[in-house]
C-alpha cells in the first residue's frame, strides 16, 4: 500500500519525537513490517539530507535523533527553505530584501529584536 507524499516522513518524525532515537530497523518495526527497509532507510536519508534529523554511526547502521523538538520542526523547515533560496541565489540582498519587505510590522520587529541580539552575543564573541 503506498503511502501519501511526505506521510512516511512525518511519520518517522513522530516517531523520533516520542522515541528519541532509532535506527532503521527500529523505525521499520514500529512504522510496520508492510514497508521495506530500504524504503525506511531512503526516507530517514532524505529527512537527514533535508537537516530535520542527524545521524550517528552505531556499528554498521545509524541511529537518528531529531534535529529539534518535534513541535520545532516548523520553523526549523522554513529557515531551511529560507537558507536554500539564499544559496541559490547570486543576489542574496535580493532575497533578503523582498522577505522583509513582505513583513508586517509585528514580524519587523521581532526580526530586529532578533538581529540585534545577535549583534551583540557576535561582538562580544559568545555564539
Amino acid at each position: 500500500m503506498r503511502r501519501g507524499s511526505g506521510k512516511l516522513e512525518e511519520s518517522i518524525l513522530r516517531l523520533l519525537g516520542e522515541h528519541n532515537e532509532l535506527a532503521v530497523s527500529e523505525a521499520r518495526e514500529l512504522l510496520g513490517s508492510d514497508l521495506a527497509h530500504t524504503t525506511v532507510m531512503t526516507a530517514l536519508s532524505r529527512l537527514h539530507s533535508k537537516r530535520l534529523v542527524d545521524r550517528e554511526r552505531r556499528g554498521r547502521s545509524y541511529v537518528y535523533t531529531l534535529r529539534a523538538p518535534v513541535d520545532e520542526l516548523p520553523a526549523l523547515r522554513a529557515a531551511m527553505r529560507m537558507r536554500t533560496e539564499l544559496d541559490a541565489r547570486a543576489e542574496r540582498a535580493d532575497v533578503l530584501a523582498n522577505f522583509v519587505a513582505s513583513l508586517d510590522p509585528e514580524d519587523e520587529s521581532v526580526l530586529r529584536k532578533l538581529l540585534s541580539q545577535n549583534g551583540v552575543t557576535k561582538k562580544d564573541g559568545r555564539q
